[in-house]
Formats: C-alpha cells, structure tokens, sequence
C-alpha cells in the first residue's frame, strides 16, 4: 500500500509563516500555474485579484519560495476548467505570463521555476505526491515506462514556445499511445 502524503490542492497564496511549514510537515504543495498566468494579471485588476486584495493577491502562485524552503512542489493544470497539456502548465510555471499573449507582464516573475525544477514537478514530485515514486515519475529500471518524446528538448525550449512543443511520441506503461506519422 502506497504512503498517504498529506497536500493541499489548488494553493493559490501563501503567507510568509506557512511557506517553511509545507517542508517542516511534509505537505505537498500542489499548484496550477496556468490560473497564474490565464487568468490573473500581474497588475491585479483582474476579478481574483481585487476579491483577495492586495496582501494576498501579493502572495500568489509561491512556487520558487516553497521550492527554496525545501516543499515537494507539484504542477498540475486544474482540467476541465483550464486546459489540460502539460507543456502549457510547465510553461506557465516558467513564464508566468498568459498563454495567448506572453508579451504582458509576468505574475510575479521572482516565483518562476527552471525548465528542469518545472519538469520534476509535473513527474517525479506527482509520482511522490501520489504515493508512486518506486513505480512512477522517472524514466529507469522497475518503473512503469510512462514517457513522452518532444520535438525538441523542453528544458532548452524557451519557456513562451514550450506549450507548442510538437510530440513524436507518447508510451504509457509501455505501450504506444501516440506515434507521430514521422516516426
């Protein structure tokens, strides 16, 4: 029986006092960047926003300060209600700007991850959060071969190109559930 891992799903903001406590206690801090970057500005005059105020709207999206405070982080994209693909939800963590226009400013752009710190949180940190990190979230020997081949290597794309990142393939517990025709 896997671990039950203690989380908080859809965190939105965090305040300073709580920030190391996510490490102290072992919980998971599950976010989704997309609602950072789709549908938050980053001058708070969206509806969000002005219903927090501004203290908290202040303290949104902490993805860098958990991570730095030594939090399992994970990403996730929040679907239905926002879109589902990972590379959006990676970029979005990287970019924090909005998907359809990434030439407004960003939502607080201190919080950003890395390319690789982005990846883990969509892999190996949800396998942890889930209880399957000796089965799941890495590519090696004794884990289910769940894995997906891009165009091109998402930790050198640039995080406002990464969403159209074109996939070749995709493997799920070993079996190809997408091939691109070029393949």
């Amino acid at each position: 029986m896997s671990p039950v891992r203690h989380r908080i799903e859809h965190i939105e903001t965090v305040p300073d006092a709580l920030v190391r406590r996510f490490a102290e206690l072992g919980v998971v801090a599950s976010m989704q960047p997309t609602h950072c970057c789709d549908f938050t500005r980053a001058d708070h005059t969206d509806n969000w926003s002005r219903r927090l105020g501004e203290e908290r709207a202040d303290r949104a999206w902490r993805c860098r300060d958990l991570w730095d405070a030594g939090a399992t982080v994970v990403l996730g994209s929040d679907w239905p209600i926002a879109p589902y693909p990972p590379l959006g939800v990676m970029a979005g963590a990287r970019h924090r700007r909005p998907t359809r226009d990434p030439s407004q400013a960003p939502h607080s752009p201190g919080q950003a991850l890395t390319a690789a710190e982005a990846l883990l949180a969509m892999t190996a940190n949800a396998a942890h959060a889930a209880g399957e990190e000796q089965l799941a979230g890495r590519i090696t020997v004794g884990h289910r071969a769940d894995l997906t081949v891009f165009a091109a290597d998402p930790l050198t794309t640039p995080a406002t190109e990464l969403a159209d990142l074109p996939v070749l393939l995709t493997v799920l517990d070993g079996r190809p559930t997408h091939r691109c025709d070029s393949l």
